[in-house]
């Protein structure tokens, strides 16, 4: 079975159209910013200040239409393999990463602390996937979703 070759704007598209999803579970509780064009570029999505509290959360979303299939999650450690850009796991500057598998409809709320203190375990205990996109290779540690679950603060399904 091949690898398909992913595209940059259809997944963009598919992201956008979570990320609506996502404004709209969370405008209750949160004032909801977008980022601006330098956050965007720091791995931040949104800020996120509580309506009760004022608090203020730095986030990251990431879409996986796939993991309800495979039962993993994709933790991409690579962004860019032909220049070596680190992915979201080590380079996003966000507070908090909302991942969000559609089908079962169920966001996990990670503090990315806490992901980036088990990376080093994924990295010996989990396969690592290469993803062909056009020109360069996206890398991602597969990890399963009952782990990725009991890393989570929250689940919202």
């Amino acid at each position: 079975m091949t690898q398909p070759t992913y595209n940059f704007r259809t997944q963009l598209a598919t992201g956008e159209e979570a990320e609506r999803r996502l404004d709209a579970w969370f405008e209750h509780w949160y004032a909801i910013e977008p980022a601006t064009m330098d956050q965007q570029r720091q791995g931040i999505d949104r800020i996120f200040t509580r309506r009760d509290t004022g608090a203020a959360f730095k986030i990251e979303y990431k879409t996986d239409s796939r993991a309800s299939r495979t039962g993993n999650a994709f933790v991409e450690t690579v962004s860019v393999d032909t220049s070596n850009k680190p992915g979201w796991a080590f380079s996003s500057q966000a507070d908090i990463l909302l991942y969000y598998v559609p089908g079962p409809e169920t966001v996990y709320v990670v503090d990315f602390t806490k992901l980036r203190r088990r990376l080093p375990g994924w990295q010996r205990n989990y396969r690592l996937r290469k993803i062909p996109n056009w020109g360069y290779r996206t890398h991602g540690l597969l990890v399963p979703l009952d782990e990725f679950e009991r890393m989570a603060d929250k689940i919202i399904s």
